[in-house]
Order: C-alpha cells, then sequence, then structure tokens
C-alpha cells in the first residue's frame, strides 16, 4: 500500500494538473517530508510544481491529540519544579507538542515534548519505502532515473533524524544566536531573536523554553498585519547566515515565524541546519548582487561557476537572455518577487545542461517562503531589488569582520 501510493505520486510528476499531487498527503507525514525535500528540485520538476509542493506542511495531515502526561513521564524533574502546566497543547508542529507552563519561580514556560509513538512510525514507514525501492526502480527504472527517488528518500531520512532530536534544536538554537550577537547592532537587527532555552531541563525528547507572546506569521498574514519591513528583518537575517555565516536555518516557515507583543522576530523550533562552503557563499553574493543590479550576462557567468558541467558561451548568452526576460515578467499566482525568480533561472539553466550540487538545493526552502512573504506585504512603492542590494552591501560591509569565539 505505501509503495502503491508512492508510485502514483511519483507518476503524478508527468500530469499537467497539479492538484493531483495531492495524493502525497495519503503517506501521513512522510508524504509531507518528501513533498518538501522535492519543492525545491528545479532539476527535476516544473518551478510550478516545486511551489505547489513547497505549500504542504503538517497541518494538512490529521494529528493525534496528545497530552502533556502522554509524553512526559511523571516522574521526570520538571513537574516538580513546576507551579502550574496546562495539559493540552497550544500548538503542535510535526511529531512535536508544545505546552505551556510556569515555574515556581514565577517564569512562563513553553514545553515542547516529542510523541515518541510517531516518531517512530516515521522512520518505520522510511525504512519501509527504502527496502521496496529496489524492486520499484526495477519495474519502474525511469522513477530513479528521472527523480532520483532513492537520493530523495535518504534525504528525507537524514533530516529527518536531525529534526526529532531535540538535543539538536538546542544546539543550533544557540548557535544561531551566537553567530548573530557580534553583529547585530551593525546589521540593525536588534528586533531579531531566539527564545532562551533551558537546557538543564531539556532533553532529546523535550525541549524547554522561554514562553513567548505574541502573534504567528500566518496569523499575523491571515489578518493583514504582516508588515513589508519586518519580512525584510527576516530577509536580512537568512541573507546573513548564509552569505556571512555558510550555516542557516533551512525549515522556515508560517508556524516557527513569532512576532512577540514587543515588536521582536523570534526564530522557533531551529532543528534542520544546513551549510555552504566558501566558495558557493562568495557565488551566491556576487550571483545576487549581479541579479539585483540586473547584470544578467555576468549573473549567467556565475551560474557556470556554480555548475559542475559547463556551458559554451553561446548557451550562456541564451541562459543571460532568459534570466532577463524572467525578471520583467510578473506571474502573480507564483507570488514571485526575486528568489523564486531567481529559482526559474536555476530551472532554465539545468535544462541548458548545467548541473548543480547537491548544496545549493536546501538554499532554495527558506528563499521560496521568503519571496511569498514579500509578495504578500509590498505595496506599490516597494522597491524590492533595492532593498536587497541595501542589504547585500551592508553584508559587504561585515564580510571581513571575524566572528569572535565563544
Amino acid at each position: 500500500m505505501l509503495s502503491t501510493k508512492f508510485v502514483k505520486f511519483i507518476k503524478s510528476f508527468n500530469n499537467d494538473n497539479n492538484t493531483k499531487l495531492n495524493c502525497i498527503l495519503d503517506l501521513g507525514r512522510l508524504g509531507i517530508r518528501i513533498s518538501q525535500e522535492y519543492s525545491t528540485r528545479f532539476d527535476l520538476l516544473s518551478i510550478d510544481k516545486c511551489l505547489y509542493l513547497a505549500n504542504f506542511q503538517t497541518p494538512s495531515v490529521e494529528k493525534a491529540e496528545k497530552h502533556l502526561l502522554n509524553l512526559v513521564p511523571k516522574f521526570d524533574p520538571l513537574f516538580s519544579l513546576m507551579e502550574y502546566y496546562d495539559n493540552y497543547p497550544y500548538t503542535y508542529s510535526d511529531i512535536n507538542y508544545s505546552f505551556k507552563a510556569c515555574l515556581k519561580s514565577g517564569v512562563e514556560i513553553t514545553i515542547k515534548a516529542v510523541n515518541k509513538t510517531a516518531k517512530n512510525n516515521f522512520f518505520k514507514k522510511i525504512n519501509s519505502l527504502r527496502n521496496k525501492l529496489k524492486y520499484l526502480s526495477f519495474i519502474y527504472p525511469w522513477m530513479e532515473k528521472d527523480y532520483k527517488v532513492k537520493e530523495i528518500i535518504d534525504n528525507v531520512e537524514k533530516n529527518s533524524f536531525q529534526k526529532s532530536n531535540l538535543s539538536n534544536e538546542i544546539n543550533y538554537t544557540n548557535s544561531l544566536n551566537e553567530y548573530l550577537k557580534p553583529f547585530r547592532d551593525k546589521l540593525n537587527l536588534q528586533n531579531v531573536c531566539f527564545p532562551k532555552i533551558y537546557a538543564y531541563l531539556s532533553s532529546e525528547n523535550m525541549v524547554v523554553s522561554e514562553f513567548i507572546y505574541g502573534s504567528y506569521f500566518y496569523e499575523l498574514l491571515n489578518i493583514k498585519k504582516l508588515r513589508y519591513e519586518d519580512v525584510f528583518q527576516l530577509v536580512k537575517t537568512q541573507l546573513f547566515f548564509m552569505l556571512k555565516i555558510g550555516v542557516f536555518y533551512n525549515n522556515m516557515h508560517s508556524g516557527n515565524l513569532m512576532l512577540s507583543e514587543e515588536g521582536k522576530i523570534y526564530y522557533l523550533d531551529c532543528n534542520n541546519l544546513s551549510s555552504m562552503t566558501s566558495t558557493t557563499k562568495a557565488q551566491f553574493f556576487r550571483l545576487f548582487k549581479a541579479v539585483a543590479l540586473g547584470n544578467f550576462p555576468y549573473a549567467s557567468v556565475i551560474l557556470n561557476e556554480l555548475s559542475e558541467k559547463s556551458l559554451s558561451t553561446p548557451q550562456l548568452e541564451s541562459l543571460a537572455i532568459t534570466m532577463k526576460e524572467i525578471f520583467i515578467t510578473d506571474k502573480d499566482e507564483y507570488q514571485e518577487v526575486f528568489f523564486i525568480k531567481l529559482m526559474k533561472c536555476f530551472r532554465a539553466a539545468s535544462k541548458l545542461g548545467m548541473e548543480f550540487e547537491e548544496e545549493i538545493f536546501p538554499i532554495f526552502k527558506s528563499l521560496i517562503y521568503l519571496d511569498s512573504l514579500i509578495f504578500q506585504t509590498k505595496d506599490k512603492n516597494s522597491k524590492v531589488k533595492s532593498d536587497i542590494l541595501n542589504i547585500l552591501n551592508e553584508i559587504e560591509e561585515i564580510q571581513n569582520d571575524n566572528i569572535p569565539l565563544t
């Protein structure tokens, strides 16, 4: 049954009707993870299919109702330190549930706990599907050839292991905060924050952090209260992590970003990081800048540098023309402004024969989301390219600054 549903999903790639892709939801959480992995594979799928898959999130599937006492053992020392706790979650993300509580010291906290049953079932599904892949690839050789199903499933498993161990969230949150700390004032990012985590109360199955009063980005979008200025604070922060640090959060969505009552932007659930080599960082910086300035011939040359397979001069000239056409054409249904258009350029380059390292694809996970936010919050007076160029200039000024060791 699992393999049949998976094959049905892969076959839907050849259908012009994108709603056929919805069949992946029949695989539950595993289906969501697979769709997220394919959502940046511009080398395998058309951009409209990538963007359609990018919209699938955990709320698209059913969740099992869980109480705090179902997830955290009653003998856990945390209970002796609490004045009170809510037994019902106020939110959930994938296999994790978040509960509000208060320590006896008066500090309000969030307890995020893993649903171990869901976690185990998830990895059983992955193993079951992987065991069937050799047989499926024999029956349907085009699946591996055209859509690299083994690579996709391997990446799903690797990223899922990273996300399901909440010890990673503790370490990654602290690391991102330390990376940003020396540059907050220089980049005017004082309002970008990470929740304080109480590591001594946490474990691989539970994270205890400060409780944040505020609104999630999806709530602000629903009532049209998310500001363009706040979105660009987020864009600047993400580009800083990518282009200066080379380590960034790649699972950004409206359910793990919050605007506090004090107007601060909080990164939540930082449980999945990706990295870029020094060479890739430098190339992407030049690429972003070339595109923002409209220098598409130079941008095509940079794409050629990023590619493992080089194109001829006539092909690069053709690519530069295509890139220019992409950026002067607006398609509102894609909610594209800058980064999605750049992803289209990568798709065009790929169709001409360019081949890209695997580290390139995760870069677009958060950029797709940021482009959507820009589209939904900009107005006729917004100067997106100019604002991105200003961010790049600010980052360029700190490129030679060393990160203090802590």
